[in-house]
């Protein structure tokens, strides 16, 4: 058998093309070359460890004392972050100045600043910590506030690691979420040394809330918490149509920080290539309010992220279409046009959307009520939106009443709606001649002159008003 490369006769590809292949590969590294260097850099996550070095760090936990196990664990944490690209670290603790007696509620104080090749401060100032104060927590998340740089790329996380509850008059849950609104830092993490019952909730309150039994639970509980913080975590948000099949899609999805309301991520629901839900990265250090922007809106609240994994939601969103038009051929388009529908649901208050006359809408399954802000009001109640179908619904064509007015003056247009006169309309009273769309059905024009004081000087001309035609007043 012979082989390629010993064929006598070898294609010899033509000069001009060798030309062209080597002139396109060099345009593509220099493509890729630009796409690399314009593409964003990570974000930099500083990590502020807020230590207690109250008084009560000193009680036996185990073997030996809770600071010395605070000191250890911290440091082995610490030495496993410090080879990490884009991670800063900072130590700030509390109730090591003062002593306890003294009830020094301003105790607390940066001891390392931000930076990125600060562990061997940070663990050389843990070791000469000595407790001996209280536990002012609020006041060092007002300090820590800005321990942090400005920064608005950043990932700000606050790591708090106390045996006890705030000392001093103040509410640090309140401090901690005020922080979080105003973009500080994410959702804290409280690690409890072995907390008390009676201390869990007033710790809880603050953010993520770990109560360490044991010197490994503590371990256990960083390892946690950095998994959390530093790993990617994806979440795949199915919409359920009417089946419990996920094929709703394009909808906006808006990602809220459960805690602080702030928006976190927009994004457009997208199904991929093989129709399944797709992907997308959220920070899993907070957690979730999803709004998808359907009409009307869903809503999935308190969405706890797993990290280091794909995170499957399940949201019913099944949707149908409704479609509004004229019934029959129209005239005055220019008028027509300008008609709305007001569209509530039946058994809710409010309006979820306007929508234009010849348009459709796509909605959530369901009951609506819709009002045509026509002359008069058109109302049709109870209109089903059924999955993946459109309903369609016609309202008469309306006509066009033309008014004339010699001279300005008073009144209105009354319909008669059943066997009852309702008035719909007030002429305007500067004068001027009028033009005004009205629905099929019987009118009385009411008119007097400004000119007149005699109540019995009042006109009144009766008009009936056909889908699509015309008709007139003069006074």
């Amino acid at each position: 058998m012979s082989r390629l490369s010993s064929c006598p006769h070898e294609p010899k590809l033509p000069r001009a093309f060798l030309v062209f292949i080597f002139s396109l590969a060099t345009v593509t590294l220099s493509l890729s070359k630009s796409i690399a260097q314009t593409a964003s850099p990570p974000p930099i996550t500083r990590i502020l460890f807020l230590v207690d070095a109250s008084s009560s760090m000193m009680v036996s936990w185990g073997n030996e004392p809770r600071m010395n196990v605070a000191k250890r664990i911290l440091g082995e944490i610490i030495d496993t972050l410090k080879r990490k690209p884009n991670i800063e670290l900072g130590l700030r603790v509390y109730g090591s100045q003062s002593i306890a007696s003294l009830n020094d509620c301003y105790d607390t104080k940066l001891l390392v600043p931000f930076g990125n090749d600060n562990a061997g401060i940070i663990k050389e100032s843990l070791k000469n910590l000595a407790p001996m104060g209280i536990t002012p927590i609020s006041m060092s998340m007002e300090k820590a506030a800005t321990d942090f740089p400005k920064d608005v790329n950043a990932r700000n996380i606050l790591i708090l690691i106390t045996d006890g509850a705030e000392s001093c008059d103040t509410d640090p849950c309140a401090v901690s979420l005020a922080l979080q609104k105003n973009g500080v830092f994410l959702r804290p993490f409280i690690i409890g040394l072995n907390a008390d019952n009676s201390i869990v909730a007033n710790l809880q309150c603050m953010g993520a809330f770990y109560n360490a039994q044991d010197p490994q639970g503590f371990k256990m509980a960083m390892q946690q918490i950095l998994n959390a913080a530093l790993n990617p975590t994806y979440i795949q948000v199915n919409l359920l149509d009417i089946n419990n099949i996920p094929s709703e899609t394009d909808a906006v999805m808006t990602f809220y920080d459960n805690r602080s309301g702030a928006i976190r991520y927009n994004y457009t629901h997208t199904l991929n290539y093989k129709g399944i839900s797709d992907t997308v990265n959220l920070d899993p250090v907070s957690a979730y309010n999803l709004v998808v922007q359907t009409t009307p809106p869903v809503e999935l609240k308190d969405i706890e992220l797993a990290p280091k994994s794909i995170n499957k939601v399940n949201m019913p969103a099944p949707q149908g279409f409704l479609f509004i038009k004229l019934q029959g051929k129209t005239i005055n388009n220019n008028i027509n046009g300008k008609i709305k529908c007001l569209v509530k649901q039946s058994d809710k208050y409010g309006t979820v959307t306007v929508q234009e006359i010849n348009s459709s809408q796509k909605l959530i399954c369901g009951k609506y009520d819709l009002e045509f802000l026509t002359l008069p009001r058109t109302r049709l109640n109870n209109i089903d939106i059924s999955q993946s179908k459109t309903t369609t619904i016609e309202i008469p064509t309306p006509g066009v009443l033309s008014i004339q007015k010699t001279v300005p003056g008073y009144g209105g247009i009354l319909w008669l709606n059943g066997t009852n006169w309702q008035k719909i309309y007030s002429l305007n009273e500067f004068g001027g001649n009028e033009t005004i769309a009205l629905q099929p059905g019987t009118y009385k024009i009411i008119f007097r002159s400004k000119m007149t004081k005699k109540t019995t000087d009042t006109k009144e001309q009766l008009i009936n008003i056909t889908a699509g035609g015309t008709a007139s007043a003069k006074f």
